[in-house]
């Protein structure tokens, strides 16, 4: 799913690329011309090295042991895609918060994570980047979506609904309802806290409960 947010790549920077799969899909599909692939594990790092070695690519690739973006350089700006895929929201939070010169019109961030999206989507809101575009995805029985957002400057207002669904909740389908259902039991999770702390319901999270119930119930 994140390679087909990739189009007309340059230099596409795969992060926590692990056996390095998705990083030759996209050279060999001609979504990239280079790939820049990082991974904090040397094991993984390494079979993705081996891997295009033995496709005969190596020099379409370098491959760093690194965490996240720490040590990346773009003072050229070679770099048009960052994809992450797999990691949790909070470690992309981290990734993205240490590495400043992602503020780039001319970098898309093409992100998928495994977990706490709305993490992911709230630094996006509040870090003066526009959520472009969003799919969700079933893979083995869980769902996610995937997520492609690019840098404007200006910081996007955004309510409960906003930070949990973004533009997923445009998607339609059998794994958009899956994503809506377990965003569903979070809300639900969080509202049922509001009201032991407080002994009354969170509005915002009601009028979100009640709009994502809406989508849910449109879904045949």
């Amino acid at each position: 799913m994140a390679a087909s947010f990739v189009q007309d790549g340059k230099t596409v920077c795969d992060v926590g690329c692990d056996h390095g799969k998705l990083s030759l899909y996209l050279i060999k599909e001609g979504k990239a011309r280079r790939i820049i692939a990082t991974d904090i594990n040397a094991k993984p790092l390494q079979k993705a090295v081996d891997l295009f070695s033995r496709q005969g690519l190596s020099d379409k690739a370098r491959f760093y042991l690194t965490d996240g973006l720490d040590g990346i350089d773009n003072s050229d700006g070679e770099i048009s895609h960052i994809v992450i895929a797999g990691l949790g929201g909070t470690t992309m939070k981290f990734i993205l918060d240490n590495a400043p010169w992602v503020k780039s019109p001319d970098i898309k961030l093409v992100l998928l994570p495994a977990q706490s999206g709305y993490t992911v989507r709230e630094w996006l809101y509040s870090n003066g980047f526009e959520i472009e575009k969003e799919t969700t995805v079933e893979e083995k029985g869980k769902y996610y979506s995937c997520m492609c957002a690019v840098y404007t400057g200006k910081n996007t207002a955004s309510d409960v609904f906003d930070i949990y669904l973004g533009k997923s909740g445009e998607n339609t389908g059998d794994s958009a309802k899956g994503y809506f259902e377990l965003i569903m039991t979070r809300l639900k999770k969080e509202q049922k806290g509001f009201l032991i702390e407080t002994g009354a319901e969170n509005p915002e999270y009601s009028k979100a409960i009640n709009k994502l119930q809406t989508l849910i119930d449109g879904i045949k």
